[in-house]
């Protein structure tokens, strides 16, 4: 039985969300950042198969065996290790997902450089800037996820 607190429960509107953009293109280009559980790499990877798509994921931890799919390419990398770029093939990108380190420097530091390879029309989506269901008695309380997601916002906004 899935219960509020359950990650699956919590991850699904999200990814509902981001699938109902990317379902209108074609040949989808992805660029994942962060990998951890799988979740959003297993979902873009559908959407590759239906879409006749390509997915580049990157971690810092090494994720490459957690699919074999010839849609996947899989980069053992910083995120700001800006030279992985050059590892990709196609560096025009419909979406890109930004789930690694909840930093707001570093978020910041890596949507204003991996934005110059979206595509007109193409969408940025950053995990983990809202803080509201981390405040105080709501049913994700957490103090330090609070104040990290809100200043990671206000960095990435102002």
């Amino acid at each position: 039985m899935k219960t509020l607190n359950h990650p699956d429960f919590l991850y699904k509107p999200k990814l509902d969300y981001i699938k109902k953009f990317a379902k209108k293109i074609k040949k989808i280009n992805i660029l994942e950042f962060g990998v951890m559980h799988g979740r959003s790499t297993r979902m873009f990877l559908d959407l590759c198969d239906e879409l006749d798509g390509t997915l580049n994921s990157v971690d810092i931890h090494n994720h490459k065996d957690l699919f074999n799919h010839p849609r996947w390419n899989f980069i053992h990398s910083r995120d700001d290790n800006f030279d992985l770029i050059n590892k990709i093939e196609n560096k025009e990108f419909d979406l890109i997902y930004i789930d690694s380190l909840h930093e707001p420097n570093h978020v910041k530091k890596i949507l204003y450089f991996y934005y110059n390879y979206l595509k007109i029309n193409g969408r940025v989506f950053i995990d983990d800037i809202n803080w509201l269901p981390y405040v105080e008695n709501s049913f994700k309380d957490s103090e330090y996820s609070e104040v990290i997601n809100r200043k990671t916002f206000l960095k990435i906004f102002n």
